[in-house]
């Protein structure tokens, strides 16, 4: 097997709603042997850390800030990651405070 040959089984997994184990009784796949076949599948998806900087999609920024907490609005930069943490710059943080969250970020 191979990533590329385990990606239309894990598609197929992902669009039918089972759970994992659900799914591998239904077609005679292990739990295990898929467990270690989505890591790969999801490694791969991930860039590797590498110390240097990775490919930012920018987002257009809101006509209007209304809705959104004060913090957002003041926010000169934001970082939303896919877990749901979301990392916001202001304009009154200092370089040591933007020095200590990048720290904690690696």
């Amino acid at each position: 097997m191979t990533i590329e040959g385990f990606r239309p089984i894990y598609e197929e997994w992902k669009a039918s709603g089972l759970t994992i184990e659900s799914y591998c009784k239904s077609v005679g796949f292990t739990r295990s042997r898929f467990y270690l076949w989505k890591g790969k599948l999801e490694a791969k998806s991930v860039p590797a850390s590498s110390g240097s900087f990775i490919p930012v999609k920018m987002a257009g920024r809101p006509s209007s800030f209304d809705n959104y907490p004060s913090s957002a609005a003041n926010a000169l930069c934001e970082v939303a990651y896919p877990n749901g943490v979301v990392v916001r710059v202001t304009s009154d943080m200092t370089l040591d405070q933007l020095r200590q969250l990048v720290t904690l970020l690696k």
